[in-house]
């Protein structure tokens, strides 16, 4: 196996990719890839106790207890922590819950936390405390958000209009458009349901592992075509000097793990660029790779007080269209969540730091969208 060909230079890397040289690693990938991590998601609809874990009221109180004690040292959200926010009895929750996302599946769902009864302040520190026992947060966006907020703040909103969704820079997230399954820019992303709005807003999950064994069989041109290096759009998210995107090959097989990067939103914008070119083979694998992913991937919809993990490297999630009317608006609180790769045993490729939108100052946490 050849080495990476990445810089060294942490504050020049986003997702841990180098943003000014090709990010792709030459392997010998296998045949197929088997173990837990290769699910069905038809079978898993079949099976929720493999990946959905009610909360007790044992659970219930001991979140409690750790939100008082965080109030009570009249700390900064900013400052949340596994100390300021100690958990007793739900920390072996968590730790099953890291279990499922770094050893077997990938993704866990916890469901029947009564968020509703809280105050919105509460239910950040609630949500961040959780999250402090998976992983460090880092900001979201070029805004410096560590808490982010999935909302509609497009045209036709319930609540307010400031992006344009049909914009080549706009976040997915801050429309009512579908997102095509793809993964989030850090190691685990973490959503809690606060409203489901009025009409769609399904989440679908599909491990990328099971996505490169049916590949495998039914498109290898494809399978060939992902180990070479794509173009993705940063967004307009970068520092000033920097390049506006970046080359890395969607899928790279390092030290026997595959992992996986995919967003349509991020490549299919690269046609902005003048004098980038974007092969139309690509627009065809990216669109047959959607249609798989939904008629295999296991279907969910959120509930109030949901909380959703996804690890990035191994799971491919989407959203349908929803709808919303005044008193239904959707919600979701976001996190996304840094790990320690000696914490969960793995070697992480391009893993020479990670963006973390310093250019912007300080780190925010917002309690409503913006």
């Amino acid at each position: 196996m050849s080495a990476a060909t990445v810089t060294t230079n942490t504050s020049a890397s986003w997702r841990g990719f180098s943003t000014t040289e090709v990010n792709v690693i030459e392997a010998d990938y296998p045949d197929r890839i088997v173990g837990p991590s290769a699910w069905d998601g038809r079978e898993l609809e079949q099976q929720p106790d493999k990946w959905l874990y009610h909360v007790t009221s044992q659970d219930i109180a001991d979140i409690d207890n750790a939100l008082k004690h965080f109030n009570s040292t009249g700390q900064p959200l900013i400052e949340i922590t596994t100390e300021n926010f100690p958990l007793t009895t739900f920390k072996e929750v968590i730790r099953k819950q890291r279990h499922l996302l770094f050893d077997t599946l990938g993704f866990s769902l916890i469901r029947g936390f009564p968020i509703a009864r809280y105050t919105r302040r509460d239910q950040a520190i609630i949500f961040m405390g959780i999250g402090s026992y998976l992983g460090t947060r880092k900001p979201q966006n070029a805004k410096g958000h560590v808490l982010g907020h999935v909302k509609d703040l497009t045209m036709g909103s319930t609540t307010k209009s400031v992006y344009d969704a049909d914009s080549p820079t706009t976040r997915i997230y801050a429309t009512r458009k579908a997102q095509p399954f793809h993964v989030d820019g850090t190691d685990v992303v973490g959503l809690l349901c606060l409203s489901e709005g009025y009409e769609g807003g399904e989440s679908s999950v599909i491990s990328s592992h099971t996505v490169y064994n049916r590949l495998r069989e039914l498109r290898p041109d494809i399978v060939e075509l992902l180990k070479k290096p794509w173009l993705w759009d940063r967004k307009g998210e970068h520092a000033p000097g920097e390049a506006p995107y970046l080359a890395a090959s969607p899928i790279t097989y390092y030290k026997d793990r595959l992992f996986t990067f995919w967003g349509p939103h991020f490549f299919e914008t690269m046609t902005r660029f003048p004098g980038v070119t974007v092969e139309e083979e690509k627009f065809e694998a990216m669109r047959y790779i959607q249609n798989l992913c939904e008629e295999e991937s296991l279907k969910m919809t959120l509930q109030v007080g949901d909380m959703q993990f996804v690890q990035n490297y191994q799971i491919l999630h989407a959203r349908s269209a929803y709808t919303d009317k005044p008193g239904a608006t959707r919600h979701l609180l976001r996190l996304w969540l840094l790990v320690k790769p000696s914490e969960i045993g793995w070697e992480i490729p391009f893993k020479k730091g990670d963006y973390d939108y310093s250019f912007v100052g300080n780190q925010t946490v917002p309690l409503e969208a913006e």
